[in-house]
């Protein structure tokens, strides 16, 4: 391992500023990842000769200059809600990223910065799957900082990583090539949820389960393997799309800020893909669309947000699924509501959800179709049915088969 260098000057003695008498300077290089010893300098040497000395060693030797690179995110949800401080440090870790440098320094020397970032790159780009985290190295004389370097921890070479890409486009073709470029933003997002959701489990043993690989090529992930896929093909549709980090009922977790049709909306994938017990006690998997395009308001019944950057307040329900689909109720309608149900029942369908506006309005719609069984007054003959709750989300699933 390279030995990076923090570099501290002790010149001996008052009378190196008034003599020329022939002293040993000693010069120790420190670092946050080990440590350097330059010895010699035991000439006879000026107090100038010995500070451009000094200078040369921390130039050479420590680290090189910071350069600029040309942003390329302006458009990006996290680049756009962070300081102009971030945005420049964002732009130097992307390009190193996309690059695939090992190291390059920085123009900020606050960690914090650094951090910040970094946090937002990952955020706004789910696409980099040949980086897991970084390490930092900071230079500083005595207890000043002077520089900060950047070293990604890359996951595969760059051959590996075009090898990889190039298995992962196939296979985005290929599942995107069922939705029109030209359907909504609603379609393509739902699409999107939907794919994601029946070709994919989740597998908290997962190999490469933090990034796309696992979702395209091993068709096995978790949270965070879901999020940067479904930014991935939203990416590829068009759907602006950023990945926010949290807890999940106190469990990390990541899902998707997701923009349609002119407004904000949060989606979890991970979340959507629900299983249940059916009546004969099997294990089977179901999308619940109670996840997919949801406020501010229903998100936050069981998820919070950690993430470093501003997030927006998401109040439209228009790309709701449930309002979407004509599913959603905010009034006490007996009929109407009893009229949808036998419509589902006598159509052959074999489930049908529903969703209200509030927990009131929800439990009184169970309590009256359901716990007093008025449900049978719409759908003669319907036997035995079996039901679903979701108490957050005020969403019941009628399953008729």
């Amino acid at each position: 391992m390279k030995k990076l260098i923090r570099l501290v000057l002790n010149l001996i003695g008052a009378l190196l500023l008034l003599s020329a008498l022939c002293l040993g300077v000693s010069l120790l290089l420190n670092s946050n990842r080990g440590n350097f010893n330059l010895e010699g300098l035991f000439e006879c040497r000026s107090v100038d000769e010995v500070k451009e000395w000094y200078s040369g060693e921390i130039e050479q030797n420590a680290f090189v200059e910071p350069y600029t690179v040309e942003g390329v995110s302006f458009d990006k949800y996290a680049y756009q809600h962070i300081s102009p401080e971030e945005q420049k440090t964002y732009d130097q870790l992307y390009d190193c990223i996309i690059q695939h440098k090992d190291k390059i320094t920085l123009f900020t020397k606050d960690e914090e910065v650094l951090a910040n970032a970094y946090e937002a790159v990952m955020a706004d780009y789910g696409n980099l799957f040949w980086i897991s985290g970084y390490q930092y190295n900071t230079f500083s004389i005595e207890d000043k900082v002077i520089g900060l370097e950047f070293e990604p921890k890359y996951t595969r070479s760059k051959e590996q990583r075009d090898v990889d890409q190039a298995a992962v486009d196939a296979v985005v073709d290929e599942w995107l090539s069922g939705i029109s470029p030209d359907a909504s933003d609603f379609d393509k997002a739902l699409y999107v949820f939907e794919t994601l959701i029946n070709n994919v489990d989740y597998d908290s043993d997962a190999e490469d389960n933090q990034n796309i690989i696992s979702a395209f090529l091993n068709r096995r992930t978790v949270c965070q393997g879901y999020s940067d896929a479904a930014w991935y093909m939203l990416d590829k549709l068009g759907i602006q799309s950023t990945i926010i980090i949290g807890t999940a009922n106190g469990e990390q977790h990541a899902w998707n800020l997701v923009y349609l049709d002119g407004a904000y909306y949060y989606m979890d994938v991970t979340w959507g893909n629900s299983k249940y017990l059916n009546m004969n006690n099997d294990t089977v998997k179901r999308i619940n669309y109670a996840n997919f395009a949801m406020t501010t308001e229903e998100i936050s019944q069981n998820h919070v947000i950690t993430s470093s950057f501003e997030v927006p307040e998401c109040l439209s329900n228009a790309d709701n699924y449930y309002v979407h689909k004509g599913l959603y109720y905010d009034w006490f309608g007996v009929d109407a509501i009893g009229n949808r149900l036998a419509e589902s029942f006598y159509a052959g369908e074999d489930e049908i959800s529903l969703k209200f506006s509030s927990s009131d309005l929800y439990n009184r719609v169970i309590y009256y179709f359901f716990d007093e069984r008025h449900i049978s007054d719409y759908c003669n003959g319907m036997g035995d049915i079996n039901y679903l709750l979701d108490e957050d989300a005020n969403v019941f699933t009628v399953q008729w088969k």
